[in-house]
């Protein structure tokens, strides 16, 4: 991640998280011969005549998966009744996890286990996508006001934080995906606890990110470290990620090599680096846009210059250019232009000069 950003304590969005602990807190005792009885198992705010209908209206699809849910979880005896609460609970802290590898208990909470406690049903599974369907039903738990206030906190640029090539959605136009960090079908159990739940632009969501496992991105045996992207205490902070271009080959600079060669790497050089590289395909999407983009870069670095003199004297038009492009200052592909700049500066040879000063008319 290039920054963190504020983690936004939306009590409504939070409130059916609370109704579903509140839930499993009355049935973890539940008896082999109990009834499901709405009033004896939900919050009375969740209730409307004693029918799960927390807005004032019956909700008969959340009611048809907590009932077999709740068939399924009176028949297990008491050991793994108690076994799945402390799962459940186990999992409230789910934020804590993706940074600290010693954690290696987070297979417990994996589909495939919760599954195995439920003697191989997938009620729980099913449950938890109704409630996520409910959670993000635009008038149900306010959950456009929440994505308001955390719009209105990130950096001025509102760059998406997991590739900095995209901007997260304007808040007046449309709300941007909200991805589930620990994907949701392999992770049901915080499908609907809002830390497990952030909001990305949606290509990072959908065509990258997609399914992979950030606690296992390389092997299921060994934990990876992720990088949080919530920060609790301020609106956000720059985690001082940069890029450099060491070891690449500029196109049309070596006959061997007519196409180039770019090559990226992140620094600092660390497993969270790594991790976050690998779940968004870092390093191939700024290849492609550096394979896409570098000529128009060098067309802004010449715009307005006359033919420069000698190599010296590009050099020095090219370091003060690149720091318009601070990385700092959290803008779309400010991080990589940068570091393309920085490269293309010591990197300059004649045959560099050559080509940029031919571009100048």
């Amino acid at each position: 991640m290039l920054y963190k950003y504020q983690f936004v304590k939306h009590q409504k969005l939070r409130e059916l998280n609370f109704h579903f602990l509140f839930f499993m807190r009355k049935v973890k005792n539940v008896t082999k011969s109990a009834k499901f009885t709405p009033s004896s198992f939900f919050h009375d705010s969740f209730l409307t005549n004693g029918k799960i209908a927390p807005k004032g209206k019956e909700n008969k699809e959340l009611h048809k998966r907590f009932k077999a849910f709740f068939d399924v979880f009176k028949k297990l005896n008491n050991d793994k009744k108690l076994e799945f609460y402390e799962l459940i609970i186990f999992s409230q802290n789910i934020h804590k996890y993706f940074e600290d590898i010693s954690i290696i208990d987070v297979k417990k909470i994996q589909s495939p286990n919760i599954k195995t406690l439920l003697n191989n049903s997938d009620v729980f599974n099913q449950l938890m996508d109704a409630m996520w369907n409910y959670l993000k039903s635009p008038n149900a738990w306010e959950i456009d006001k929440h994505y308001e206030a955390f719009y209105n906190n990130l950096p001025d640029s509102k760059m998406c934080p997991f590739c900095g090539m995209n901007k997260i959605s304007d808040k007046d136009l449309y709300r941007s995906d909200y991805d589930h960090i620990a994907y949701k079908a392999e992770f049901p159990i915080s499908s609907i606890n809002l830390k497990n739940i952030t909001p990305s632009c949606s290509e990072c969501n959908t065509k990258f990110k997609t399914t992979k496992n950030v606690f296992y991105a390389f092997s299921e045996d060994t934990r990876s470290q992720y990088y949080y992207p919530y920060t609790f205490k301020s609106a956000y902070i720059d985690l001082s990620i940069s890029f450099d271009l060491v070891g690449s080959l500029f196109p049309n600079t070596d006959l061997a090599n007519i196409n180039g060669i770019w090559k990226i790497t992140i620094n600092p050089k660390n497993d969270t680096t790594k991790t976050w590289g690998k779940i968004y395909s870092i390093e191939s999407r700024y290849v492609k846009l550096l394979s896409v983009n570098y000529l128009q870069w060098n067309d802004e670095l010449v715009f307005g210059c006359n033919k420069f003199s000698d190599i010296e004297s590009l050099k020095s038009r090219i370091n003060e250019f690149k720091k318009g492009f601070n990385p700092n200052k959290l803008r779309i592909e400010y991080h990589i232009k940068y570091a393309y700049y920085d490269f293309l500066e010591k990197s300059m040879n004649d045959i560099l000069f050559n080509q940029i000063n031919s571009m100048i008319a």
